[in-house]
């Protein structure tokens, strides 16, 4: 049996953030038909995360300071690696780099809330269509 290394880290630099931008891109565009346009949006007001396994580029997320709060947003998985745990693992590091915040949230897909109530998330009554797709609003309870 093979070890599997997932190393989740910050975007630092500008090769990091393309193959961020590339597997948000193949998940959110191409395999759910969201905008370009609509999945880049804000991008430049993200702190931008990259999960490898093996080396190789699996994963990749972003948060936002807004005004309630930090959002976590865009987490993707490359379908050849999805029911892995790199989903988890994202979200495991993002909420570490976010313990000192006061307010935690995120808008996640009606279909992968169970997803985040699995890792520490309720859902609230805020159900909403984005992209054409159902998203319910979620808060982390620390």
């Amino acid at each position: 049996m093979s070890h599997t290394t997932i190393i989740v880290e910050k975007v630092d630099n500008q090769k990091q953030i393309e193959i961020a931008f590339e597997i948000r891109k193949q998940v959110f565009v191409i395999e759910q038909n969201v905008s370009q346009e609509r999945e880049s949006m804000d991008d430049e007001d993200a702190i931008h995360y990259i999960a490898t396994v093996n080396g190789e580029p699996a994963g990749a997320a972003r948060y936002r300071i807004m005004e309630k709060g930090a959002k976590i947003e865009r987490i993707a998985v490359l379908n050849t690696f999805r029911g892995k745990r790199i989903g988890e693992a994202i979200l495991l590091k993002i909420l570490e780099d976010l313990k000192n915040e006061e307010k935690v949230y995120l808008y996640a897909q009606v279909n992968a809330s169970q997803f985040y109530i699995k890792n520490g998330f309720r859902q609230t009554d805020n159900y909403f269509l984005d992209a054409g797709i159902e998203h319910v609003e979620m808060d982390f309870i620390k």
